[in-house]
């Protein structure tokens, strides 16, 4: 029996050292399984186990909602949708210091909620809004902190693919991991807002501020009954039908899509060009995604069967904490 530290060295090290030379993650897992699967699972005959680990991995119901948020997401973006959202939320805010920052925070965050889709949602703030306050001024800091920080957001607020993916992994009630995204998410938005304002207030060269002629009361409201309150049937759709226990994430993630491509259509932004892009950004995310569950599954197999994991508990448990 390999000594579990030279077991474990084998494993992480190769698959660290497969990502440093450029292999894709996916890839690079399944190189470092089928090593593995040859020194400690009985040599030939633990590729067919690979091959079984993989198919039973996504071939559980509760990842159903993966493609289906992805859908939502893609289609929410290319189909204009998200970029109507943007420039309600630029009217709406106003003149205030920062305002580019806080605009990028309240976008990022309501992007979060509308798509489920961290990437699309960094690109496209990324896109629009970095060029745009690099031109106004804006440091550097002021200008890529909202964007990485509200960017990030998706993978908590629900709709998260995320949080399907851990909860698949983990066993634990989907429904109530996405529901559970919710609050922590708002509250981070509330604290990056917070923390611009600090930095305004500090440092108001950061942001410097420009001359804006807020449009009249009634046209912002407006503007916010046509473009934004719309936006409340995607929510409520996805995350009302979960937190009121109408449809299961599954459910709900097709209700999103629904929602999104009603939306589209009341706003005559709906096309082929737009359903055919969403749809094969969805479906290159999602292979990627399946790939690397199928990979990781092999690979949790093989610190078991090669004692790497029992020998970092009697590790972890020998060491005198006090």
């Amino acid at each position: 029996m390999m000594d579990w530290t030279l077991s474990i060295s084998i494993l992480i090290g190769g698959l660290l050292l497969s990502m440093g030379i450029g292999l894709p993650v996916a890839l690079g897992f399944f190189l470092i399984n089928i090593i593995g699967v040859l020194l400690f699972m009985g040599g030939t005959r633990g590729i067919d186990q690979m091959v079984a680990n993989a198919t039973m991995a996504v071939s559980t119901y509760s990842l159903a909602p993966v493609p289906l948020f992805l859908v939502m997401g893609s289609l929410f973006f290319h189909s204009g949708l998200a970029r109507r959202v943007l420039d309600a939320i630029d009217v709406l805010i106003g003149r205030v210091p920062a305002r580019l920052s806080y605009l990028t925070v309240t976008s990022g965050t309501v992007f979060a909620a509308l798509s489920g889709s961290s990437l699309a949602n960094t690109g496209m703030l990324g896109t629009l809004m970095v060029p745009e306050m690099m031109n106004r001024g804006y440091k550097k800091h002021m200008a890529l902190g909202p964007i990485l920080g509200s960017g990030g957001l998706a993978v908590i607020i629900p709709p998260s693919t995320l949080a399907v993916l851990f909860g698949s992994l983990a066993r634990v009630d989907i429904s109530g991991l996405l529901i559970a995204g919710l609050l922590p998410g708002i509250i981070l938005a509330i604290l990056y807002a917070g923390l611009i304002f600090i930095q305004a207030w500090r440092d108001p060269d950061a942001a410097p501020t420009y001359e804006y002629q807020p449009l009249p009361i009634a046209t912002r409201a407006w503007i916010f009954c046509r473009d934004i309150l719309p936006m409340a049937i995607i929510i409520l759709a996805v995350v009302g039908s979960i937190l009121f226990g109408i449809a299961t994430p599954t459910e709900s993630g097709a209700l999103g899509v629904f929602a999104v491509g009603i939306l589209a259509l009341i706003f005559r932004a709906l096309d082929l060009k737009a359903i055919t892009t969403a749809i094969s950004d969805a479906a290159r995310v999602t292979g990627m995604t399946f790939l690397l569950i199928t990979a990781s599954s092999t690979f949790a197999q093989l610190l078991a069967f090669s004692g790497a994991s029992s020998g970092m508990v009697r590790w972890a448990t020998s060491l005198e904490m006090g």
